[in-house]
């Protein structure tokens, strides 16, 4: 806080002050029609300010922008509608005409003439200067998730590029719109951007099987979302009937907030099946299995199902490591212990192998052999190898999620390449692995 807005703070609370601190109040809290019917109520013409009056109207809109933005019914928007925010304005047009508006209240306040009225003026066009901040922040924001939803059909998908663009929207704007009236503002803005690089981050994390700092950015990014989400739960909506009457419950969360904590939740599956081992060994068989159960989708209940069903010999998923200098195995390793690279065929290892638990060492030369062989293949992501060796009397089928991780099914005995449901089902669980069906979900009533 500065010396000019510390003594603001020891002023009267004039009506306008109380006003704006009402409405981003409620804006804090996702209460955007509420926010937006409070300041249309607003008199203007009473305070006599022409400024005032351009900035309660320029809120209304910033209201409406931000119920837009937070339903995220912008990704996706087809052209045609009649009403202010469906027609074929896109969110940059919305935000950008919410700022040449609040342009011209900060520059009228600062042309204002000296006088009783000249600290409110000077007030309004301090915070109309910070509020242009902030729309040029949600218009970078939005971009952001205009690409995070493109990105949803593609096969693999860059994260650590776009932590790169968050931290950077972080860096350029944190510090931008700090005046205590925009406090619950400023408290999403970075809330939200924490949280989604929080989560992007353990994408990029669990990718790389590194434990500890994934453990860390899904804790740090669940805790916020639980703080966060608070705001709203406390809230109740007013319904009133057809034939009279009313009736509260509880305020539903804007759909942004919804698809983070899904994106947490595939994340959290996904964790709990790639570190499956180290987390196990916290917990009673009984125990894991429950916890696991809670998890959408369970990978790990699904593979024993599968198992059981087609009479699988083993499934594993194997961390191909060649090139990773940090890799020290299962689970949290300090990082000055010491322990030589691995070597042959310690350089893949089973990240989970089901249904023992211990990889098929007799199968892991024929597995590592194919993963090489058929480097090409696999490398389509969306492609299933089959291979049989007489040798052994069994099939392997093999289908790659990500760069670094292959999902390998051994059967005994001879099955054959085009057998649908083994197909269907390694494409399924590889498919969800990559986990870029939440991005796609990032528009309201996509599947994902």
């Amino acid at each position: 806080m500065t010396s000019s807005e510390a003594v603001e703070e020891l002023r009267p609370v004039p009506r306008e002050r109380a006003t704006l601190e009402s409405f981003f109040t409620q804006l804090g809290m996702f209460s955007f029609d509420r926010a937006k019917d409070y300041v249309e109520k607003e008199d203007g013409s009473r305070s006599g300010g022409a400024t005032w009056t351009a900035l309660l109207a320029a809120l209304a809109h910033l209201a409406a922008a931000e119920k837009v933005y937070h339903h995220m019914t912008f990704l996706g928007q087809k052209m045609g509608g009649q009403s202010f925010f469906s027609r074929k304005d896109s969110i940059r047009t919305i935000y950008t005409s919410l700022y040449n508006e609040l342009r011209k209240v900060m520059t009228t306040g600062r042309h204002s003439q000296p006088g009783s009225a000249s600290y409110l003026e000077d007030l309004l066009s301090h915070l109309s200067e910070q509020l242009c901040h902030f729309t040029q922040a949600r218009t970078e924001m939005a971009d952001l998730y205009e690409k995070m939803h493109s990105l949803g059909s593609q096969k693999s998908i860059n994260s650590e590029e776009l932590v790169t663009t968050l931290e950077a929207v972080l860096h350029k704007y944190s510090s931008k719109f700090h005046h205590p009236i925009l406090g619950r503002l400023e408290e999403g803005f970075q809330t939200e951007v924490d949280v989604v690089t929080q989560l992007l981050r353990c994408q990029v994390q669990v990718s790389e099987w590194c434990f500890l700092p994934a453990l860390l950015s899904l804790h740090g990014a669940g805790s916020k979302l639980t703080a966060w989400g608070q705001l709203f739960q406390r809230q109740k909506e007013t319904r009133k009937h057809l034939f009279g009457g009313q009736s509260q419950k509880a305020a539903q969360p804007p759909h942004l907030y919804a698809w983070l904590q899904r994106f947490q939740a595939a994340l959290l599956a996904k964790f709990s099946f790639y570190f499956h081992e180290a987390l196990s060994r916290q917990a009673a068989p009984a125990d894991m299995r429950a916890l696991t159960a809670r998890t959408a989708p369970d990978y790990h209940g699904k593979i024993c199902s599968f198992v059981r069903k087609h009479d699988a010999s083993n499934v594993s998923l194997v961390f191909d490591n060649r090139g990773s200098e940090s890799f020290q195995g299962h689970g949290y390793h300090h990082p000055h212990s010491y322990r030589e690279a691995p070597k042959g065929v310690e350089q893949f290892p089973a990240v989970v192998s089901l249904p023992s638990g211990e990889r098929p060492l007799t199968h892991w030369p024929n597995v590592i052999m194919m993963m090489g062989d058929r480097a090409a293949e696999l490398n389509a992501l969306d492609k299933v190898v089959h291979f049989y060796d007489d040798k052994v009397q069994s099939t392997y089928y093999l289908t790659r999620p990500e760069p670094h991780f292959t999902l390998v099914v051994i059967f005994d005995g001879r099955k054959s390449e085009k057998d649908v449901h083994i197909a269907g089902f390694l494409q399924e669980i590889s498919g969800s692995l990559r986990n870029s069906k939440p991005f796609s979900s990032l528009k309201p009533g996509s599947k994902g």
